[in-house]
């Protein structure tokens, strides 16, 4: 009941202040007010919006505003009540129509021409009411009936203008919502078909270690048969079998749930660096660094690899991030293509950044699995050391590719080379390019 009160106070507030926004039209007294404007919209965007009893406020407080600035103004009422009641009248019709309407179409926000239409006809018949109180009975004549059929055409117009302007401010928001959770889904798809290519490597270590531990078993149990340490390794081959199978179902099922989505249509390569600019744009703003990123491409390149793609150049881009200790950290990428003889056309991508640089002895490891220099000096956790051997094989068995490695203290340059097949060039008109195309200019 208190929310009620205060949904009716709070809304007739906007309907009285909006009305004090009018023109007199035809008769004396006759006011043509935006109030009703502002009241139709409330109507239309709220949910639970109190119809009568914001009409009926609405109604009080427009009479007593306008007796009270009168007053103020003339330092006396005279007959002005009389001449303002009337349209005390014409909010009460106006919500009592309107109340009857939506009676009988509690879905009148999902038809808006139709309600529109009504509206134009309630707002005749209210301000019929008006006139009809005004001339006491007497029916208005033929010029002051089209002023009330304009206005409520004037007053309609602007409504559903200003409704349309609300929707389509609504797509945008949504628009912008999907936009961006599209982004956070690809890089979520791009990480777990990381994972999922580590997870497929480290099978043959399974088979491997389950093969080791069954091999024990059968060496202790030919040259201890007494000793029941041989019991104890065929335990172990049975745990590993065990933790193999549902390893295996884990990574089936997670692989089978990327199939699908990786089946999907491809990318075009600028946008892949668009939606990793926003993403180290975020990174950059967590860990407290300033970034500086930019991207060029030769050619508008669509890939069906983007995921992969994304996988790696995220790879890079966050390692170089997380060393650098210049401020702007600079990242660039950019995009050429080279010819093979024995491969035909290669792309070349090159991934540099201003960080301290690889030194050399860690040059040769830094690709192998486990191999990590990053240590959280508060916790002591040492970085699982798979970013750049994901990389690397991500490049090398996904991409038929290659990558190489150039460093020096402030320059840290990562070649890759991909070939051609991995990519289709459908070049787009400027129209089409993207709305961030200035950023693709290092």
């Amino acid at each position: 009941m208190k929310s009620c009160l205060h949904k009716t106070l709070f809304y007739s507030l906007f309907t009285i202040l909006a009305a004090q926004f009018s023109m007199n039209l035809f008769i004396a007294d006759f006011k043509i007010s935006m109030g009703i404007i502002c009241f139709s919209v409330l109507l239309f965007m709220t949910e639970d919006f109190p119809l009568l009893p914001a009409a009926g406020c609405s109604a009080a407080g427009v009479f007593l505003i306008r007796l009270t600035l009168y007053w103020f103004k003339n330092g006396r009422l005279d007959q002005m009540p009389l001449a303002y009641m009337p349209e005390i009248a014409f909010y009460i019709s106006y919500g009592l129509l309107l109340y009857l309407y939506i009676r009988l179409h509690s879905d009148f926000r999902n038809h808006i021409r139709q309600s529109l239409l009504v509206l134009f006809f309630v707002d005749y018949a209210a301000n019929l009411c008006e006139l009809l109180l005004r001339l006491r009975g007497n029916v208005p004549d033929l010029q002051a009936q089209t002023g009330i059929l304009l206005v409520a055409l004037f007053r309609v117009l602007i409504i559903g203008c200003i409704l349309m302007t609300f929707r389509q401010y609504r797509l945008f928001l949504l628009k912008q919502e999907h936009e961006e959770r599209y982004k956070r889904l690809l890089l979520l798809i791009s990480r777990l078909n990381g994972e999922i290519v580590w997870m497929k490597k480290n099978t043959a270590l399974i088979e491997d270690t389950m093969s080791t531990a069954y091999q024990l078993y059968r060496t202790l149990k030919e040259l201890l048969p007494e000793d029941p340490l041989y019991t104890q390794a065929l335990s172990v081959a049975k745990d590993i079998h065990e933790i193999k199978k549902e390893y295996f179902l884990i990574m089936r099922g997670i692989s089978e749930a990327l199939d699908q989505e990786l089946e999907s249509d491809g990318m075009y390569l600028d946008d892949i660096f668009r939606i990793l600019h926003d993403f180290l744009r975020l990174t950059a703003a967590e860990q407290k660094k300033s970034l500086d990123f930019s991207f060029f491409c030769r050619d508008s390149l669509y890939t069906e690899q983007h995921y992969a793609l994304l996988s790696v150049f995220r790879n890079l881009s966050v390692n170089a991030l997380e060393a650098g200790i210049s401020s702007p950290v600079s990242i660039q990428i950019s995009q050429t293509r080279t010819e093979s003889s024995d491969a035909g056309s290669i792309y070349v991508f090159t991934i540099t950044d201003n960080g301290p640089g690889i030194p050399e002895e860690y040059r040769t490891d830094i690709f192998k699995a486990g191999f990590s220099t990053k240590i959280n000096c508060a916790t002591g956790e040492i970085n699982r050391g798979l970013g750049l051997n994901l990389v690397k094989d991500l490049i090398e068995t996904q991409l038929k590719g290659r990558i190489t490695l150039t460093s020096v203290p402030g320059r840290t340059t990562f070649t890759i080379q991909i070939p051609e097949r991995f990519f289709m060039p459908e070049p787009r008109s400027h129209s089409q390019r993207s709305e961030y195309a200035d950023l693709s200019e290092p």
